[in-house]
């Protein structure tokens, strides 16, 4: 299955909304596009990567956020809706300590 995201901006947040399997390949062929996005994100905006759509991330998608977190800032930079398994694979990484992680759509 392959992996796409859609962009969402407003003038406080762009969201990028990732859908199917964020494995080392798909990953790959999303790198260039996801941070042609992180480099447009203007002062004033949050960046936010919804998750809602995929239930698999690997490391290389882990790499992409760490990016993006130092690119915008940890503090403008969240992860969105991510499945509980999801969840794990930052606990386990130790980047739920570094990066805000929303669980909820009411956030």
């Amino acid at each position: 299955m392959s992996a796409s995201f859609t962009s969402d901006p407003t003038p406080t947040r762009l969201t990028l909304a990732f859908t199917g399997r964020l494995d080392s390949a798909n990953c790959a062929g999303l790198h260039d596009a996801v941070l042609e996005q992180v480099n447009a994100v203007a002062p004033q905006q949050a960046l936010r990567f919804d998750l809602a759509g995929s239930d698999f991330i690997a490391s290389a998608f882990l790499r992409l956020c760490i990016l993006a977190a130092r690119a915008v800032g940890a503090e403008r930079f969240e992860i969105a809706h991510p499945a509980p398994l999801v969840r794990e694979v930052f606990a386990m990484a130790g980047l739920d300590r570094h990066l805000t992680i929303i669980e909820t759509a009411a956030q």
